[in-house]
């Protein structure tokens, strides 16, 4: 299965990050294999990864929620850092069968009904396979509830930048793995594009997470509800 493959590559890439020691537990030697390669010839996403995970572990120390929500939770084991945070966890249900406490939730069809306040919602790495209805659909039912977002986009780059081989390697291989002959359906245009769309639905406090110098399409934003 597809999301299989994505939470996956997402796993072991934080393995290789050294940011997470679990979840690649969850994956296959074979797939292993693959996304270590993966990861190779593309250092920048592990590097991303690396960086987005390090910031929205930073933001729960800070933040202290009482309960956290994983949309797109995937193999995500960020509950083993905070032990005393309760955690919602949800995805398709195809990851019930790895023995993972998901509530099932496919955004395409399914309505957000959780019975919470002042949680944390986390929104890490799904946006981007969305289309864009999917995407403004969840920030409008995600805005019902008190508390805070994390949430990343992907950035449009325009005009492309032109690829050397590795990356060309890394595209096609990618685009095998994930089984799309397109990449991300759904980016925003540009960082305040990002600020804007939350605002537009009446988030608060909107900011954006520096990643330094990395070079990445992805874009981490926070932003308050209620």
């Amino acid at each position: 299965m597809k999301v299989y493959r994505t939470a996956s590559l997402t796993a072991v890439w934080r393995r290789m990050a050294n940011v997470d020691d679990h979840s690649i537990n969850y994956v296959s030697l074979p797939m292993r294999f693959v996304a270590y390669i993966l990861g190779i010839l593309d250092k920048n996403s592990v590097a991303t990864i690396s960086e987005r995970t390090k910031i929205i572990d930073s933001a729960i120390r800070k933040l202290k929620p009482s309960c956290i929500v994983e949309i797109g939770a995937g193999f995500s084991s960020r509950q083993k850092k905070f032990r005393r945070i309760k955690f919602y966890k949800l995805d398709l249900p195809h990851f019930q069968k790895f023995g993972i406490d998901i509530i099932p939730f496919d955004i395409a069809n399914d309505k957000l009904d959780l019975k919470i306040k002042n949680a944390l919602f986390i929104v890490e790495g799904v946006t981007m396979y969305l289309q864009e209805q999917e995407v403004l659909s969840l920030l409008r039912q995600i805005k019902k509830y008190k508390g805070h977002i994390l949430i990343d986009f992907f950035v449009r780059r325009n005009p492309p930048e032109k690829k050397n081989l590795r990356e060309k390697i890394y595209k096609s291989l990618f685009k095998i793995i994930i089984g799309r002959n397109h990449l991300f359906d759904y980016r925003i245009g540009s960082f305040q594009d990002g600020i804007c769309l939350l605002k537009s639905f009446g988030y608060k406090n909107v900011k954006r997470y520096d990643y330094g110098k990395l070079k990445s399409l992805d874009a981490l934003f926070y932003a308050k509800m209620g």
